[in-house]
């Protein structure tokens, strides 16, 4: 099956796309406003061509039961109904079902679907088993059964329109799982989460968390997950967190009918407000006088238009926080607005290992804290882990522990400690900061998000709490003769007495105290180069004993970092000062294969597609054959043919599941080919 669906960035989970339909391709992801074909009182054209919203969402079941919807609908089309000329998705009438409470014979299953098709609907919807929150167990695998019938008899009917498989199970992590998994052996073109709306009404976002998360682990990338009936600004960007694309909301509507005023903060009552606190036009043009003084229908006209500004505005900055790769600190922002939001966003992170494989690798941009949830994004912990596993100097004389806000170049707080690092090799001294988010090897001292991330001068006790387990997982990895503590008066230097003594590190108040206790070294080493570039290529490509012999080392003449690797006057890497990675050259491609790079890092393409990669073409992901599960978006990778002959090097833009998954899109963006 030919998937609509493209990724053009991602941040963890969360993924900037595009998805193409009969009536035109839209940017993921994206709110689709509920369109009542006989009530609107805000047009479906002027959704699109006013407020920016590219796609709308209304009910089949409703225009199939009125006579007033269902003759227009099948003579013109539903888009000829609603006058809208851009995608539709049309819903089935199982939330109708379970909140009117109607019996399982009031819709045919197959019947409902014909007539999507009929119409003309881009994105149609199985009739689905609704499971409230409230069932049982058995109620809810008996829904999730007839739900997965539903979806196996309903893709015969479907004709050349998508349709939407719905991933049901109600609270039960396992059941949704299930479901996911069964759904995606199916020929489906977007996978709705359905049944969470009743948890939303009771702010049970932890539950909306923990299901959402369950059925991405089983759907395949390459089809679009909707969130079905989400559409409150306050909870978009959590929920673009969790790797929706679709969602789709009647709350405009509903709470303006209710003088309820939607905000990124929550929901306030027109009532309650002397003031109008936002500033979207309805809001800038009158008062709260002017809206109460209004006649009922007037002023809910004017509230929907307020709520869909809002609603647009806030799907704009979750597309803007996904290109520059801050959609958790957004979400950690709006979670401020309830605390069970806040909690939500604490579940979120929990699952670690689930949002480390979907994170871009080699992200250049800053990381603000924003409370104690900050400590657990995915770099740090990513960063963690990646020492724990590849660092490789675990052997010394003396190592010496500095705390450090992080805040700015190392050597610069610390120059004369670096003067000594310089002189010696790894085995006379090791020394590492230990900052707010972990510990930082003097090695990596460059490398995101080593000194790309901002603290204030206080951190929170759960932060330090993560900061210390860290330190000791990491640091009792080392095998030191002495271990030496330098006190500064940053947050981290309060764990001395927990960090030092399990350690028993002697701690000195400065510098020049520290020189005097430390060895002469053997003989003056000048291989701190060598010794920085070993310590990168096992982070970056789990090499642990790379053999520079040969290889000429050109630092900036502006910073005095290390640039670029060179085999007499051929780059061979280059060092980029905003990640602190390496990218290689062909010739550096070749340097790899040498050294025998692990398969993780190698993409092999479809032989169609190896003169346009050898030309220095992007390698697009139809055509790769091969490529690890375990390779992340951003790393640096090997290209070949499917022989193993070298193509060229460039940066994975997908993960290796996705660039296998994906027949749109750019899989490698190539840097460097044979022939360039």
């Amino acid at each position: 099956m030919m998937t609509r669906f493209e990724i053009k960035a991602k941040d963890g989970l969360a993924r900037l796309g595009r998805f193409t339909t009969e009536h035109g391709t839209v940017t993921t992801p994206l709110l689709m406003p509920v369109v009542h074909p006989g009530k609107s009182a805000i047009m479906p054209r002027e959704l699109d061509d006013h407020f920016g919203f590219q796609m709308v969402i209304t009910n089949s079941y409703i225009i199939s039961r009125d006579e007033r919807f269902r003759e227009p609908a099948l003579a013109d089309g539903v888009h000829g109904l609603l006058d809208f000329d851009g995608p539709i998705m049309t819903d089935s009438g199982t939330f109708q079902m379970y909140f009117h409470g109607l019996p399982s014979e009031e819709i045919d299953p197959l019947e409902i679907v014909r007539f999507q098709r009929d119409i003309g609907t881009d994105i149609g919807t199985i009739l689905d088993a609704f499971s409230a929150p409230d069932v049982g167990r058995t109620r809810v695998e008996e829904d999730v059964k007839v739900s997965l019938e539903h979806a196996r008899l309903s893709l015969s009917e479907k004709g050349d329109m998508m349709l939407a498989g719905t991933v049901q199970g109600g609270i039960y992590v396992d059941l949704r799982e299930y479901s996911a998994r069964e759904l995606a052996k199916l020929g489906f073109d977007v996978h709705p989460v359905g049944g969470v709306v009743p948890l939303m009404e009771q702010y049970r976002y932890s539950d909306v968390v923990r299901v959402t998360l369950a059925a991405k682990r089983f759907l395949p990338p390459n089809r679009p997950v909707h969130l079905f009936g989400c559409g409150h600004p306050m909870f978009l960007a959590l929920a673009a967190a969790l790797g929706c694309d679709f969602f789709d909301s009647a709350s405009y509507a509903k709470f303006a009918e209710d003088d309820r005023l939607m905000l990124t903060t929550g929901t306030v009552h027109l009532e309650d407000l002397r003031e109008l606190p936002c500033e979207c036009p309805v809001c800038s043009s009158i008062t709260v006088d002017d809206l109460r003084q209004m006649k009922k229908r007037e002023r809910e006209t004017a509230l929907m238009r307020h709520n869909l500004y809002v609603t647009a505005a806030e799907m704009r900055r979750v597309r803007q926080a996904i290109l520059e790769g801050r959609i958790i600190e957004l979400a950690a922002i709006r979670a401020r607005a309830h605390p069970s939001l806040y909690q939500a966003l604490m579940v979120l992170l929990e699952h670690r290992e689930q949002l480390e494989r979907s994170h871009p690798v080699g992200t250049t941009s800053s990381i603000f804290y924003t409370g104690p949830e900050t400590v657990r994004l995915i770099p740090f912990y990513r960063f963690h882990s990646r020492i724990m596993c590849s660092f490789p100097y675990h052997k010394t004389r003396t190592l010496l522990i500095v705390p450090h806000l992080a805040d700015t170049p190392f050597a610069d707080t610390t120059p004369r400690v670096t003067a000594e690092v310089r002189r010696r090799t790894p085995e006379e001294l090791l020394v590492v900061y230990l900052t707010p988010f972990g510990v930082v090897p003097w090695e990596l001292e460059h490398v995101h998000p080593s000194q790309q991330s901002v603290f204030p001068i206080r951190v929170d006790s759960d932060t330090l709490a993560i900061v210390e387990q860290r330190a000791v997982e990491f640091l009792s990895s080392i095998n030191a003769e002495q271990v030496m503590w330098f006190g500064r008066d940053t947050p981290t230097d309060t764990l001395y007495s927990s960090v030092g003594s399990t350690l028993s590190a002697s701690r000195f108040e400065n510098s020049a105290e520290i020189v005097e206790q430390i060895p002469e070294p053997a003989h003056d080493s000048h291989g701190w180069k060598v010794r920085k570039l070993r310590a990168i290529f096992a982070y970056q490509w789990e090499l642990p004993s790379v053999d520079l012999t040969g290889v000429r080392i050109e630092l900036s003449r502006s910073t005095g970092k290390i640039r670029h690797l060179k085999s007499d006057d051929t780059v061979l890497f280059t060092v980029v000062p905003t990640t602190g990675l390496l990218t290689p050259t062909v010739h550096g491609g070749e340097m790899l294969m040498r050294m025998d790079v692990s398969s993780r890092f190698v993409v092999k393409m479809h032989d169609e597609a190896v003169p346009f990669v050898r030309e220095g073409r992007s390698a697009l992901a139809k055509f790769v054959v091969d490529a690890s599960p375990e390779l992340r978006a951003g790393e640096e990778v090997v290209v070949q043919d499917a022989n193993g002959e070298l193509l060229a090097v460039g940066k994975a833009l997908l993960s290796g599941p996705e660039m296998l998954a994906f027949d749109r899109g750019v899989a490698v963006s190539i840097r460097h080919s044979l022939k360039q």
